[in-house]
């Protein structure tokens, strides 16, 4: 069994972002009833194309890799066998209705997650700061209003009094320039969230970043930094607090992440019970360029902005903040159907799946980010913490890998599940579409929270 490389050397105090301040927290409400109705089924169809379309793409390009390495002579590579296997994978995911991998929930928990570490304070408990110089991989960097800041786009800007790590760190990964370099900073004395996105470690011949995943002592650049109050809303009021976030949607990183502390079984339980609404990223979230009359916000609470990369201006399309839920009955390849509350309460499947299952039913999940598939997000395998007794018990398993870390095993088993084992070995597909059975969603779109600041985006 290995341990984290960082492993996180405090605890969270649940719940976070409980705050009563306002509207309740939107992460701690559950979902108050789903009606499936014809513009929830409209978004369900588009959700579902997108994710095809977008798994089709994705094929064709690995298809044309294999070709090229062929035509290369590399097919007794292993990287030829890696990508082989990932079309045969891919290919057989397009089988009866199934739109394809990406439509399939993955927690992303090492490359593309979030690493928690602890503050730097001095010998008289004060939070240290530092200058760090604002430069993102491969894009401007994000306005800073926050921080007090100097420079401009010639000189380059300039974050000051940020707050530092406590010792070597690693950002999130994978280690290239494509990562997203996350780092969540903890102030647990005051239940601070520092957010950091492209997060650089170490600057190649030219000054530039290497990218993330490098592990390092010092911050030498971000491309943005925020800040939250783990005892607030976890939302931001885009006219009282307009001091934006590290993330596209303006939301925190700690908002809705599956946390070690999140799958504690209580005496007399068989299963953890989370008490949150979770968050994905999906491909091509809606985006209208000018706002006109008859179409629907690019975002709702308690998103207070959106992912514009990428995105889709269709009025179908799901909008930054919206929530997803699992709906009663669940539906696999070739017209297999099972409840939700039968799966929920079988005893036959690891604790952390029937867990997952039960979360995504009664509190589902908000839309916070673009990405390449159906991303829900935990805590980095680096820094998560989680002791090898709970882990066995959360998955059902006899001994823990010795390469994974017990985190790392939980979520890996998790993720198997949602692939390949729930409904029949098909999978959780988002939804299944074909001319024998028709159009099957597993998931609704729930309705919009009551917001509490202005809608027109």
């Amino acid at each position: 069994m290995a341990k984290p490389e960082f492993p996180r050397p405090f605890h969270f105090e649940l719940p976070l972002f409980e705050s009563q301040c306002g509207p309740a927290s939107p992460w701690l409400q559950a979902i108050p009833g789903v009606k499936p109705d014809d513009i929830n089924e409209k978004q369900a169809r588009k959700t579902y194309e997108i994710f095809r379309d977008f798994a089709t793409t994705q094929l064709e390009e690995d298809k044309q890799k294999r070709q090229a390495m062929i035509d290369h002579g590399q097919q007794g590579t292993p990287d030829f066998q890696k990508l082989q296997d990932s079309i045969a994978q891919q290919e057989a995911k397009f089988e009866n209705g199934g739109g394809g991998k990406h439509q399939f929930p993955f927690i992303n928990h090492n490359d593309f997650s979030f690493p928690i570490y602890r503050v730097k304070r001095d010998g008289q408990g004060n939070v240290l700061t530092g200058d760090v110089k604002l430069q993102p991989y491969d894009s401007k960097p994000f306005p800073s209003p926050w921080f007090p800041r100097s420079g401009n786009q010639q000189s380059g800007f300039m974050a000051h009094s940020v707050p530092l790590p406590d010792g070597k760190f690693r950002p999130g990964g994978p280690e290239d320039p494509g990562a997203d370099g996350n780092i969540i900073l903890y102030d647990v004395s005051n239940h601070l969230e520092y957010d950091f996105w492209q997060v650089t470690t170490a600057l190649d011949a030219n000054g530039l970043s290497k990218g993330g995943g490098i592990p390092g002592e010092k911050i030498l650049a971000t491309g943005s930094v925020s800040c939250f109050d783990t005892r607030g809303v976890g939302a931001r009021h885009p006219e009282i607090d307009p001091s934006g976030s590290s993330r596209a949607t303006g939301l925190p990183y700690l908002g809705g992440l599956l946390l070690p502390e999140d799958l504690k079984i209580n005496e007399g339980e068989d299963k953890p019970t989370i008490k949150h609404a979770l968050v994905f990223a999906m491909p091509r979230l809606r985006f209208f360029e000018k706002r006109c009359a008859g179409n629907p916000p690019n975002w709702v609470y308690p998103a207070t902005r959106t992912e514009f990369h990428k995105a889709i201006p269709h009025a179908d399309a799901l909008a930054a903040g919206q929530r997803i839920c699992l709906r009663d009955v669940l539906h696999g390849r070739d017209g297999l159907k099972e409840g939700t509350q039968d799966l929920i309460k079988d005893k036959s499947l690891p604790p952390i799946v029937r867990s997952f299952l039960d979360v995504l039913y009664n509190y589902g999940a908000y839309l916070v980010d673009g990405g390449g598939g159906f991303g829900l997000a935990a805590e980095d395998i680096h820094t998560a913490v989680i002791e090898e007794e709970q882990a066995l018990k959360l998955t059902g398993l006899d001994a823990i890998d010795t390469q994974l870390t017990p985190w790392e095993a939980v979520i890996q088993t998790l993720n198997h599940y949602l692939f390949a084992e729930l409904l029949g070995k098909s999978g959780l597909a988002f939804a299944y579409d074909d001319d024998t059975n028709g159009f099957r969603p597993n998931f609704s779109i729930a309705e919009d929270l009551e917001a509490f600041y202005p809608q027109q985006n």
